[in-house]
């Protein structure tokens, strides 16, 4: 058990960086992790005291999937700093995501022992040893979610932590009140209108782009899509257990190559690049895009998987890329990921997660989106249902290795020992691998979703049902 000492000292500093570290700063903001570990590496020697590039080392290897040398630079942070808390909460939230929860739960025990209060610490505690909804912290978050001095995140953090608690006890409609205050405490404004625009000039505009000439060579890739909450971080690290995999985890490389070849064309619309596709330099944008991925992907002769889930926007872009890449499309219960999304607090990104109608109507432009590419890229693509893939994890994984010209290895059935910290809000789905856990979730919520029903389409949702049941039926008669 992860105790919080009841009178710890308060005011505990954090790591602030200091002047000359800007340039560093901005390059770790940007991605460009491998360039600020350049830029720190005169700072990081053993006799050098710099807490803040210990510190920015670690958020460096962590978003470059070098776990083990991330935890290294927080250890010397912790150990060399008693007076900090902060970075004890850090490695606490990295060692958890590498599934070493003994040693999360010690780190956690340093932060609150130097008067750690943050929003942030329970809520990772609440996920490593379950709080009891009528314990003295239980208490203490709901005076941090009522706090109005407190940072608007950290409120929000307080909410949906304590409506995680109140469903753990089964009491769905006091945690649907704290997960809908979470939202409204929190994030920015959703625009329909610019997603639906999206779909709707993909529809109008987009069409297989027909191959000039022999392909130049390049990695073969895998992406891996789907809403949010689908399905796919389970997926992807299942695919990383195989030998002749390299998974890049959410790669930025696809979007940022989208902007980049917008702004070339010049034009303000989404599509409008596809009216000038032949005046561009395609070998360009593939350097590009490789570009985006670290200096040894680019020279593996692997597979290399892209699990970035709202890249299915993009697979218009991917395919002229790339044409002989592999798509899968993850599909889970429209319903269940609604739900899943509007009761996960993203700290960036994912608007549409802070409404149910909204929450709805994303996960309709996705089902269009995909739905077309489906029928315009055929064999690229392959439409995973979720439920399929928790039933019969083995042959649904064969036919997604065949599907990208992989043998079987067994190794995929257990993604719970990938070795590859986990950074998204999947972080505790991980570890049990393959379960139906969440699988009709939404059912517990009855009479609280109808928002989300009503921008799905009841009509909609029955036929999707329909569909995911073939999928099974046709799974139990082979």
């Amino acid at each position: 058990m992860v105790a919080v000492p009841q009178n710890a000292p308060r005011g505990v500093p954090k790591v602030r960086p200091r002047p000359g570290v800007d340039l560093i700063s901005t390059l770790i903001d940007d991605g460009a992790y491998g360039a600020a570990l350049t830029l720190l590496a005169p700072r990081l020697r053993p006799d050098a005291g710099d807490p803040v590039a210990l510190d920015q080392a670690a958020t460096c290897h962590w978003q470059l999937e070098q776990g083990a040398q991330a935890l290294a630079y927080l250890d010397r942070l912790v150990t060399g700093w008693p007076q900090l808390g902060a970075p004890c909460v850090k490695l606490a939230s990295y060692a958890a995501g590498m599934g070493q929860v003994p040693r999360a739960k010690r780190a956690l025990d340093r932060a609150f022992a130097r008067g750690v209060r943050s929003a942030q610490a329970m809520s990772l505690l609440n996920r490593l040893d379950p709080i009891a909804r009528d314990s003295a912290m239980a208490r203490r978050l709901k005076a941090m979610a009522r706090d109005t001095s407190l940072p608007k995140l950290d409120q929000a953090i307080a909410r949906n932590t304590l409506g995680k608690i109140e469903e753990r006890a089964g009491r769905y409609r006091a945690a649907f009140r704290w997960f809908e205050s979470a939202k409204r405490a929190y994030g920015k404004a959703y625009h329909p209108r610019q997603i639906s625009a999206l779909v709707a000039g993909q529809i109008l505009k987009y069409h297989p782009i027909t191959r000039h000439g022999p392909e130049a060579s390049g990695p073969r890739l895998l992406f891996i899509t789907g809403m949010p909450r689908s399905g796919t971080t389970v997926l992807e690290h299942s695919l990383s257990r195989h030998s002749q995999i390299r998974a890049l985890g959410e790669s930025p490389a696809l979007s940022r190559t989208v902007m980049a070849l917008r702004r070339q064309a010049g034009q303000p619309g989404a599509w409008d690049w596809f009216d000038r596709v032949h005046t561009l330099d395609r070998a360009a944008f593939r350097q590009l895009f490789l570009s985006f991925l670290p200096a040894e992907a680019r020279e593996d002769d692997r597979l290399l998987v892209s699990k970035m889930p709202l890249d299915c926007f993009d697979l218009g872009v991917a395919a002229w890329l790339w044409p002989d890449a592999r798509v899968v499309h993850l599909d889970r219960h429209p319903m269940d990921v609604g739900l899943s999304n509007f009761t996960t607090l993203f700290h960036q990104g994912h608007d549409f997660s802070r409404r149910l109608d909204w929450a709805g109507h994303m996960i309709r432009a996705v089902d269009r989106s995909i739905t077309d590419y489906a029928q315009k890229l055929g064999p690229m693509i392959r439409r995973q249902s979720y439920s399929a893939l928790v039933a019969e994890p083995e042959a649904q994984l064969r036919a997604i290795l065949d599907h990208a010209n992989l043998p079987w290895e067994e190794a995929c059935l257990t993604p719970q020992s990938s070795d590859r910290p986990v950074q998204t809000a999947s972080m505790g789905q991980l570890a049990p691998g393959f379960t139906s856990q969440g699988i009709d979730r939404w059912q517990r919520y009855d009479g609280h979703l109808d928002p989300l029903l009503r921008a799905l389409d009841p009509d909609w949702v029955a036929a999707f049902e329909a569909r995911d049941r073939g999928v099974q039926r046709q799974r139990a008669t082979r």
